[in-house]
């Protein structure tokens, strides 16, 4: 596998860790993934609580309510050929779960595979980073 470069900065919002597990969603500039994947959305849940980042506000920092720990992911594109939702799988490393504790970030990267997909096909990935940034201190 080989790694993704984050080489653009993250949204330069001033974050403010510590109260709750928080996350963001990332494009990949490889393959031209914000052209490739135009409707997408990252849904995150635990337990009664959820919430999601999409592509109507790709820059959403959404924070939980005191919450940490597991989360259960879904991260989804609408296929513009079938008109439909459909799951993006996860990278190797990756899995339908994030980790985050209430003085971290996190965040989910989606990945164009292709910039020439096959008809029908999903052509992305997502990874993600537990605890990408925490502020120091438990709380």
């Amino acid at each position: 596998m080989n790694p993704i470069k984050i080489t653009t900065p993250i949204h330069q919002a001033n974050w403010v860790v510590g109260g709750g597990a928080q996350f963001w969603a990332y494009l990949s500039p490889e393959n031209d993934t914000s052209k490739m994947i135009t409707q997408w959305k990252v849904t995150f849940s635990q337990g009664n609580w959820s919430d999601s980042i999409s592509n109507e506000n790709p820059t959403k920092q959404l924070k939980t309510p005191g919450l940490s720990g597991i989360f259960d992911i879904k991260i989804e594109t609408l296929s513009g050929s079938t008109g439909t939702w459909r799951a993006i799988p996860p990278k190797d490393g990756s899995k339908n779960q994030i980790g985050c504790n209430s003085n971290c970030a996190a965040m989910v990267g989606i990945v164009a595979d292709s910039t020439s997909p096959a008809p029908g096909a999903i052509n992305a990935h997502f990874w993600t980073v537990w605890d990408a940034f925490c502020k120091s201190g438990a709380e």
